[in-house]
């Protein structure tokens, strides 16, 4: 009889046992679950690699030339970028072709279901502003950018709708709407020396 009970007490402490180790193990499993919005090293590969195309459609850009030439795709009389309307002075969606870094964008970014955003920040007597040149909608949190710094001078040619150079120059525009022609971005100029302003090309992407 006292061998009986024994056994039994040794069966419900086992049976304990296994209860107290399975809700151990449920536990744990809860705690370190991964969820849809759990970072993951998937996902930062992902984001990394965008960040990396951003940096080289932008390098590639300034190399060429092109992204120059869309900085300064602006009709000063309008005051927009060329083919954008005149409620919304950047492009919505695909920009047009004749946007000199539209090919690059889209090599980079379109064939891989990346959308993008593109903003030119410039600099002010006051700090630093924005004009958009691309929105293509509202970047999800996992988004990542890139940038590029260029130089503009005061000898620099506004480019034509047709990509061809415009005969005004950047040093010919007031930088008021109100007093005439203007550009985007002021001049902040004052020792002479040729510079017009310096802008900070900034690209926003995410994957669809």
């Amino acid at each position: 009889m006292v061998s009986d009970e024994r056994g039994q007490a040794l069966s419900f402490e086992g049976i304990t046992a296994a209860i107290i180790l399975l809700a151990a193990v449920g536990f744990a499993l809860q705690v370190t679950a991964v969820t849809p919005l759990s970072p993951s090293t998937s996902s930062q590969h992902v984001e990394n690699q965008i960040q990396s195309s951003g940096e080289g459609a932008l390098d590639s850009a300034y190399e060429s030339g092109t992204l120059q030439e869309a900085v300064l795709f602006w009709d000063p009389d309008e005051e927009v970028f060329h083919e954008s309307s005149d409620e919304l002075p950047h492009y919505q969606g695909s920009p047009p072709d004749a946007l000199a870094i539209s090919e690059t964008l889209n090599r980079t970014f379109a064939t891989e279901s990346i959308a993008y955003n593109v903003f030119i920040h410039y600099h002010t007597s006051d700090g630093m502003s924005t004009q958009q040149l691309i929105e293509q909608g509202r970047p999800s949190d996992h988004a990542v950018s890139a940038s590029r710094t260029l130089v503009l001078f005061e000898d620099d040619h506004l480019v034509e709708a047709d990509g061809s150079r415009d005969t005004v120059t950047l040093g010919s525009l007031t930088g008021d709407p109100d007093a005439g022609p203007s550009f985007y971005a002021p001049n902040v100029d004052d020792q002479g020396n040729n510079v017009y302003n310096i802008v900070h090309v900034e690209v926003v992407a995410w994957r669809i």
